[in-house]
Order: structure tokens, then sequence, then C-alpha cells
């Protein structure tokens, strides 16, 4: 493999969110280099159940999450839609009092900023899924949300970044970051190769703060266990749309239910209960998952969905994303000239990437892909600064 000695913008990180900065700076004339460590996608970018809507996601986001969405849907419309966009809406089951004010307080408020989502009674719920039949007082109703398969998405993404003039290169480990004169000037591979760059973008999930680490910048990113199980393939419409618990507050610590059918006929579904401590090199590794994870999704999906208890299993998996203690990403310059950053979600990147890669495109080249209103709310949300500068 042939590394270029130079490069106007580097992004390190292959995941959905660095393809998707590789994409919007190759189609702003900066024609980046893209490098990944591992495979394309090939953490938790091919992990992901890859919902694409604004449900639930937190109202401060509203504005930038539709437009996130947009994106996607005009994606899918540009390219023949190859990564299996599917708008089959999202539903929020409501399983106690609790949950019934919460889902109002949710559809009220995103009503009032124009969402499309409503309040759906037991006997509405039985039209639109007619095997959720478990103990359900009601449930809100999103019918825009979508979903992308993970692998096309990822893979239709790259061949678009380097039709528009990214390299990307992946089994390409960066080690260390070049420092000249103060400002950041390059990567060091684990092979020893510098290569230089006016620009350096940190992407890697998880693996973000140890880039950071080596210029002494300490970013407050966690990671976070995802994991997921999958069934036998099913009836096709054996479940129609996603469904999720709908969550109170939200952020890093609190758990989340979301279940759905792929294209291939799986069922794929997880339950969290809360955050998990990542033992140390467990990004590294193929993991277990815990079997009182396993229970526990497995108890839920019997409940909502009585007619699949005792469905055989097919396989389960454990990836890592790294979240910020508000749960929205940090993207944007960070205190060293040269080195940027978009890393840090809440487990919903997937939806986020494209308009990040604009946002972060626009910043680094000075030729805004995003309106100014929105561009402005994404300084603010995503400012990496905004818990305190580290240097």
């Amino acid at each position: 493999m042939t590394l270029p000695e130079r490069a106007e913008v580097i992004v390190v990180g292959g995941g959905i969110v660095g393809l998707a900065a590789a994409l919007a700076l190759a189609e702003a004339g900066a024609a980046p280099l893209l490098l990944e460590a591992r495979s394309f996608g090939g953490a938790v970018t091919g992990g992901s159940l890859a919902a694409i809507g604004t449900h639930m996601h937190g109202l401060e986001e509203y504005a930038v999450m539709d437009e996130a969405c947009a994106l996607w849907r005009d994606l899918a419309a540009r390219t023949g839609n190859p990564f299996e966009y599917n708008p089959q809406g999202q539903i929020g089951f409501l399983l106690d009092a609790d949950g019934v004010e919460a889902g109002e307080r949710w559809v009220a408020d995103e009503r009032a900023l124009g969402a499309d989502c409503r309040l759906v009674t037991p006997a509405e719920l039985a039209e639109i899924e007619p095997n959720l039949t478990g103990p359900i007082l009601g449930a809100t109703f999103a019918p825009d949300t979508a979903t992308v398969n993970p692998f096309l998405a990822a893979r239709t993404v790259l061949s678009l970044a380097r039709a528009a003039g990214a390299s990307a290169r992946d089994h390409a480990p960066v080690a260390d970051l070049l420092v000249e004169a103060g400002r950041v000037a390059g990567v060091r591979m684990e092979n020893g190769t510098e290569i230089r760059a006016e620009h350096v973008v940190l992407a890697s999930g998880p693996w973000t703060q140890d880039v950071s680490a080596r210029v002494g910048i300490d970013l407050p990113l966690v990671p976070r266990q995802a994991q997921c199980l999958a069934t036998l393939r099913q009836r096709p419409g054996t479940i129609r749309r996603i469904v999720s618990a709908v969550e109170s507050g939200g952020g890093v610590d609190s758990g989340y239910t979301q279940i759905q059918q792929a294209g291939s006929g799986q069922i794929l579904f997880n339950t969290v209960v809360g955050l998990i401590e990542t033992p140390e090199g467990a990004r590294d590794r193929i993991n277990e998952v815990p079997s009182g994870f396993v229970l526990t999704s497995i108890d839920t999906l019997s409940l909502l969905f009585p007619s699949l208890a005792g469905v055989p299993l097919l396989r389960s998996w454990v990836r890592f994303e790294a979240v910020s203690p508000d749960a929205r990403f940090l993207a944007g310059r960070l205190p060293r000239d040269g080195l940027w950053i978009c890393a840090g979600d809440n487990g919903s990147g997937y939806c986020r990437a494209l308009m990040l890669g604009r946002f972060l495109a626009g910043e680094i080249t000075g030729q805004p892909a995003l309106a100014p209103a929105l561009r402005a709310e994404a300084r603010a949300l995503y400012d990496p600064d905004r818990f305190g500068r580290a240097a």
C-alpha cells in the first residue's frame, strides 16, 4: 500500500461519520485522505440498527436532525436507493402511566416544532403493527422514521466520496499526530510513514480520545457498549415499523429498547437497561454479549410480541460507540490549530452523519453547505469546548 506524502485534509476513522466527512470534503473540493485502521464500516457502523428520524432525539436538535433526515432521503432518491432506505415509521410503546405521560410530552413538544408524530390508541396500533399484542396502553407514532442497511449505506457513501475526489485507505492505522510550530501538521502511521496535511479530522469513535491525547487534549468521551441480537428469518411484515421504548429523559446512562425487521427478514432487537462499564481493551476485541442483556432483550421482545416467544436466535454482536456527557456530538475545531473532531453520539450517529459531514466540511473549507441558521445551531450544539477546554 502506497500512501501519499501530503493531503489537504486527513480524516482519521472510516465509520459512517468519517465516510460522510470525507464525502462532504470531497464535494467541497478539498480532496481528503480517509484513513481507517481496520475495515471501512467494520466497527459500530456495521453493527448499527441505522434508524433515520427525529422522534425522541432531543428537542434542541430538532432542526438539524430534520436536515439530517432530509439528506438521507435525498441521497436515496439521487442514487436509486442502493442502501435500502425504508421510511417505515417508528412506534414508541407505552406500558404504564409514566410512559403515557412521557409520550404525551414528547408528541406535544415535537408537534410544536412541526414534527409529524401523534399518539395512537391500542385499537389504532392493531392496524399499524398487528403483531404488537403485548400489554400496551398506547403508543407514539412517527410515520417518517426510516432505516437504512448499514453495510450498504457505508459502501455507498465511500463510493461517492471516491468518485468526488477522496482517497480512502483501509488497514491503515494512525499511530500519532505530527506537530510543527505548535500546529497539527499531519499524521504518523504505525509503519512510520508521515503524511502532512493542513487539517486533520478525528472521527474514530471510541478511539478518538486515544489520538487526541497524543497532543495533550483530553476529550470528554466515554466508550459505551452497544449490542444487538438477531433471530432467524421471519415472514416479511412480521414487524412493520421500528419499535422503541419512550424515554423520559435520555442521556448517556439511560436505557433503551429498539426492535425492527431487517430486509433479510431477521428480527433485530436490543434492550439496554443502563451504562455498561467498558473493560480495558474491550474496544479491540470480539466480545461476548452479556447474558443479562440477552435475557432482558428476550424478555422484552416476548412481552411486546408474544407470537415471537421461542423464535430461534441466530447471532449477536457487541460494538462500542463514544458518547459525550450530554449525548451529543463533539464536532468542530479542537484547541490545537489544524485539528478537528467529529465524534461522540448517543447511538444515533448514522442519522446525523451526512449533516455533520457537511457542517464540518463547511467549517474547514469556508464553503458552508448548510443554511446559515442550521450552521449556527450546529456550532452551538456540537461545540467541542462546551464542557471546558482541555489542552
